[in-house]
């Protein structure tokens, strides 16, 4: 597979705190990639630096071995899409309208969107099973029907390389399942490079490729996930220790011990209760 996004040597601060210290990455086209680490390890960060929106104090970000730097903001876009975990209110547009904002970087500075815009809007809509909500006042809609609308705002931006922070925020359990699979299908049907910034490791361990472990702002793991994810390393990145509990012939799902503990303790105790009244 070939390389669609790069870095070597990443430093970034905030003022004089360090949140990124000395990141090297590559990402490959058509691979789900997810980043892994508890809050305030970097993991925005990271995702703003890849896109240029944060510059760094020093290294570099290549896009397809291009060097970001040399490129401009609407060159950058057509390659790089990114959504945020916030969702934004705008004017009351309506999500076919949000969505074909998502063609800006192809337009001129006086050119409006014309039919075939309307038309690849639609199009990422319903690659996304959201096309009902095309007439919807976007203001007006669910958390997670705006994070719908907004990954289909970035799918028609580009399918090369799309950066997403928490993906699943604001989703219900469904939701959640159905969003982060239709992302990988996105993967093996367009080849996109998926870089996507997560809480949850079992979900990464379902439907990413490659995992990225990061823990104050410095990369201590990285590669395929069923290679990186072991007790040892999730013990390590959330300072806890974990449960391994296995689901498929490879894959594990990771549970911090004294939760699982705590549960089959409140049974034993409440069978014993129940028992001995």
């Amino acid at each position: 597979m070939a390389v669609a996004l790069e870095c070597r040597n990443l430093f970034f601060s905030h003022g004089k705190t360090p949140i990124l210290k000395g990141i090297s990455l590559s990402m490959k086209s058509g691979t789900f990639t997810a980043i892994l680490g508890r809050n305030g390890s970097g993991k925005t960060t990271l995702l703003h630096c890849l896109n240029g929106i944060r510059k760094t104090a020093s290294g570099t970000v290549h896009i397809k071995g291009i060097n970001l730097r040399t490129l401009s903001r609407k060159q950058v876009a057509r390659h790089i899409s990114l959504v945020v975990q916030e969702n934004p209110e705008v004017f009351p547009f309506t999500v076919l309208d949000v969505v074909v904002m998502g063609r800006a970087p192809f337009l001129g500075a006086t050119q409006v969107p014309g039919p075939e815009d309307y038309e690849l809007a639609m199009k990422a809509l319903k690659t996304l099973d959201v096309a009902h909500l095309a007439p919807a006042n976007f203001n007006r809609i669910s958390g997670g029907e705006r994070q719908m609308a907004l990954l289909a705002c970035a799918l028609v931006q580009t399918s090369d390389i799309m950066l997403l922070d928490e993906p699943t925020n604001h989703l219900d359990f469904k939701n959640q399942y159905l969003l982060l699979n239709r992302i990988r299908q996105l993967c093996l049907q367009k080849n996109t490079a998926v870089v996507a910034a997560m809480h949850d490791p079992n979900m990464a361990m379902l439907f990413a490729d490659e995992v990225i472990l990061l823990k104050s702002g410095m990369v201590f793991g990285a590669g395929p996930v069923k290679a990186v994810m072991n007790k040892t390393n999730m013990d390590l990145l959330y300072e806890t220790e974990t449960t391994a509990l296995p689901f498929d012939q490879n894959g594990q799902f990771f549970i911090p011990t004294d939760v699982l503990y705590g549960r089959k303790q409140k049974t034993l105790d409440t069978q014993t209760y129940i028992e001995h009244p």
